[in-house]
């Protein structure tokens, strides 16, 4: 059985929760043996992980276009009871060969998707879990909806995303530790981090007498383009070995971290299953 990661944050834009997801999502794919669904925004259609990974989306219109992948067939199959495990990969798209796989997001507007989806999406994320090793999703961020509180629960384990922004610390720890309650596995990440700051993720965690693991992601605006441009993978994958002193090293070596946490938390650190590929650092 697989397991779930969802990243979510309490601050809406601040955070920067869809790059950490994508970040990690496909370093993971890079360096990990591991098969992996990338679920991201199931609501919207052409969200920013789309774009990340697709800089024209040739298929809505190519002639070899696949004619029903996306969440919509997948719920389709599922109301009707005619969805197997084994049949999944026939309704997502590959963005790296047997590691990375993407299910593409609804066509339909928001509100009458997570209407019509709303009672499916505990079954779809138990389908996932079968036939993937790791199951990503963007669970948003700011204000709860119900669908929101419905993946938050589905999560085996909680990447929350914070701005490193001592203000809204004070304002929005109280809802991240709603969501912390029974112990829930969970993991803090601070996007868009300024090293240069006095407010560093160890002062943080001093100031707000928190002990989990906590994690810093650099801005890096090469990232940023790339994801804007379609190219997180190629970035990524030209970025993995570049040496110490490189403008692009601390972003990756803070990615790696991330991933390599999530790797731990799933129970993937194994050798011959999920785990790291010798070649890399």
């Amino acid at each position: 059985m697989g397991y779930t990661v969802v990243f979510w944050s309490p601050v809406p834009g601040q955070a920067g929760t869809t790059s950490n997801l994508i970040a990690a999502a496909a370093l993971l794919g890079l360096e990990y043996s591991s098969r992996l669904l990338l679920l991201g925004h199931l609501q919207s259609e052409y969200a920013a992980i789309e774009r990340a990974f697709y800089p024209r989306r040739s298929w809505m219109s190519g002639a070899d276009a696949p004619t029903d992948a996306g969440i919509d067939a997948l719920l389709r199959l599922l109301q009707n009871r005619k969805l197997e495990p084994n049949r999944l990969r026939d309704y997502t798209l590959p963005l790296l060969a047997d590691r990375l796989d993407i299910l593409p997001g609804s066509n339909k507007p928001d509100a009458s998707f997570v209407s019509a989806a709303q009672d499916w999406l505990t079954p779809l994320l138990e389908l996932t879990r079968r036939a993937y090793d790791l199951v990503l999703l963007d669970g948003g961020s700011g204000k709860l909806s119900a669908w929101t509180e419905g993946l938050l629960r589905q999560a085996d384990l909680l990447v929350v995303c914070l701005p490193q922004n001592a203000l809204k610390l004070e304002q929005v720890f109280p809802l991240v530790e709603a969501q912390l309650q029974s112990n829930r596995k969970h993991l803090l990440v601070f996007g868009q981090y300024d090293p240069r700051s006095a407010l560093t993720v160890q002062n943080i965690k001093r100031q707000f007498h928190r002990r989990e693991p906590a994690h810093p992601i650099v801005h890096n605006t090469g990232w940023l383009d790339a994801t804007q441009q379609g190219e997180a993978v190629r970035f990524l994958f030209r970025n993995r070995q570049v040496p110490r002193g490189h403008e692009n090293d601390p972003f990756m070596q803070q990615v790696r971290a991330l991933v390599q946490a999530i790797i731990r938390h799933a129970g993937l650190d194994k050798p011959l299953f999920g785990g790291r590929e010798d070649d890399r650092r």
